[in-house]
């Protein structure tokens, strides 16, 4: 017997099949048709005005800097004892008989402000989840922070049906959306989310080191697209687990939309059900079970942004 959720959702699609009847891909989507080396895939074009609160710099480097158990042979105890010696910070260590060539061979990496090798040198000692590692990431310049997102037909080696990528650019917050009208554009779809990045670019995701980076790369294997995917990355979902993972009862993007910006959405497809929705538009040719994938998507995108924002007002408490 069908599950009540189930239910809601058939329910949905029938109501989408309904509404959207007669309607095409561009007519109703906000965008144009991208025209690759590949060929030609859809791209959804959509604002959003939103601020990203990050660490001022100063801060950030103060904490980091405040941290000795970043030197090899520092543990909780031993900082405890070098504080109460007069040894508040790494620059005070630089005299230190034992840890000033370590210090100061750190504190070059500290004022360079790379962000990069700041980070590489933070996860010698934390893991990914660590707040230092939110510190670090304030040196990279906020335009070239690429949060983005997939859908699929579903865990491994089937297509993609959507990437979306959003960049800031002040309180703006540009989200591109490359859709697939047929399974034939995945490959132009790729290539419209490689435009977007470039050496400096940074991923923010949520369980995209995991899953959306690898499925990218996996993707473009198989189309023998042989660009460069390594990036520096922040995935959110270790840090909301770190931050939030004892309080609620999940960490999923949704749950922690509801419980940290009040959010609950309406008329959303449930991810699993993604792959069914897609596959419904491509035997009928109705857009409709299309437009809770591509909302969705957006939806996901955004709530990056305002994630990232407060995961930094939480490392500043």
């Amino acid at each position: 017997m069908p599950s009540h959720n189930d239910l809601e959702v058939h329910e949905l699609k029938e109501e989408l099949l309904k509404e959207h009847e007669g309607d095409s891909v561009e007519d109703f989507f906000d965008g144009e048709e991208l025209e690759t080396k590949y060929g030609p895939c859809y791209k959804i074009t959509n604002h959003t005005s939103l601020k990203l609160n990050t660490l001022k710099q100063d801060k950030a480097k103060n904490k980091i800097l405040n941290d000795l158990k970043l030197l090899n042979g520092i543990g909780e105890s031993r900082e405890r004892t070098l504080n109460q010696d007069g040894y508040k910070n790494l620059r005070d260590l630089v005299e230190h008989p034992r840890f000033g060539e370590s210090a100061s061979t750190l504190l070059e990496v500290i004022d360079e402000s790379d962000a990069s090798r700041l980070s590489e040198c933070i996860s010698c000692r934390y893991p990914k989840s660590h707040p230092l590692m939110l510190c670090s990431s304030v040196f990279h310049e906020t335009e070239n922070l690429v949060f983005m997102d997939i859908e699929t037909m579903g865990l491994k080696d089937v297509p993609l049906i959507l990437i979306g990528v959003a960049e800031m650019s002040g309180d703006d917050v540009e989200v591109n959306q490359y859709l697939l009208r047929n399974l034939h554009e995945e490959n132009a779809a790729i290539e419209g989310f490689l435009s977007h990045l470039h050496e400096k670019s940074v991923f923010v995701t949520f369980n995209g080191q995991t899953f959306d980076v690898p499925y990218i790369k996996n993707r473009m294997y198989y189309y023998g697209i042989k660009k460069k995917m390594t990036r520096d990355h922040l995935d959110l979902m270790h840090f909301s687990r770190r931050a939030w993972g004892a309080q609620l009862p999940n960490c999923q993007l949704q749950t922690l939309e509801k419980h940290l910006f009040g959010m609950e959405r309406q008329g959303d497809v449930p991810s699993s059900k993604v792959p069914a929705f897609y596959k419904t538009y491509l035997e009928t040719g109705n857009i409709g079970p299309l437009v809770p994938i591509v909302e969705h998507n957006r939806e996901d995108i955004v709530t990056l942004v305002k994630l990232l924002s407060r995961l930094y007002d939480e490392v500043e408490v």
